[in-house]
């Protein structure tokens, strides 16, 4: 897979299924537009709508992506790295360790690198690398999909309430289609822990013997 292909599949997911969930809301919500669209009988018109929809929700992908990004590693500040560096014995701190989050992280980032680069065994290296890019690829992938799940839900509620006038006023089949939104964001977000969880054990355990001399004695 080539770098544009790859790169338009990673912002398109979580941009098609905003466009996807929009979708079935205006369905349920019986929108007269929506019959307009699913009653085309002409081919080029339907092909038009569907490259549409895909470049659109290329574009729409990249700025999820990038809010993403925006939450969680500006917005919120968190210290998601700390279960990794717990793990590390004889690792050795900075002085201004612990003022600044992201200082810490780009300093742990940078030790993680160069005791790749001390690696001799090129076959282990290139595991522990792809392993490691897997893994953050993959959580990067899941976030952003629980942000499309979550504004493509407080869009829709906001769309019906707006619609309809108060949430008890929802019909009964959007009140279901909001749940079942809802339940699918925080099952991608328990994902999207799961393996946040098993990156930082990953970086941790082999950045501890790296450290620390022992990659290839156990």
């Amino acid at each position: 897979m080539n770098f544009d292909t790859k790169y338009l599949i990673r912002w398109g997911i979580p941009g098609w299924m905003f466009i996807f969930w929009l979708f079935l809301y205006f369905l349920f919500a019986d929108y007269s537009f929506i019959d307009e669209i699913l009653n085309v009988n002409r081919f080029d018109k339907l092909i038009g709508i569907f490259i549409s929809l895909s470049v659109s929700g290329v574009v729409i992908g990249y700025i999820i992506h990038h809010l993403y990004f925006f939450i969680n590693w500006i917005a919120v500040n968190r210290r998601g790295f700390d279960p990794t560096v717990k793990m590390l014995e004889g690792f050795q701190k900075p002085r201004n360790w612990g003022k600044n989050n992201k200082k810490d992280y780009f300093y742990l980032e940078s030790v993680w690198h160069r005791e790749l680069l001390k690696i001799e065994d090129e076959s282990i290296r290139e595991f522990i690398v792809d392993r490691y890019r897997y893994l953050l690829s993959t959580i990067h992938g899941l976030g952003t999909i629980v942000c499309s799940h979550f504004f493509s839900l407080v869009i829709t509620l906001s769309l019906g309430v707006y619609k309809f006038g108060n949430i008890s006023d929802l019909p009964l089949s959007l009140i279901t289609f909001n749940i079942v939104q809802l339940i699918i964001a925080i099952i991608v977000l328990i994902n999207f822990s799961y393996y946040s969880g098993n990156l930082n054990y990953f970086q941790g355990y082999f950045l501890n013997k790296m450290i620390n001399e022992k990659l290839t004695k156990d």
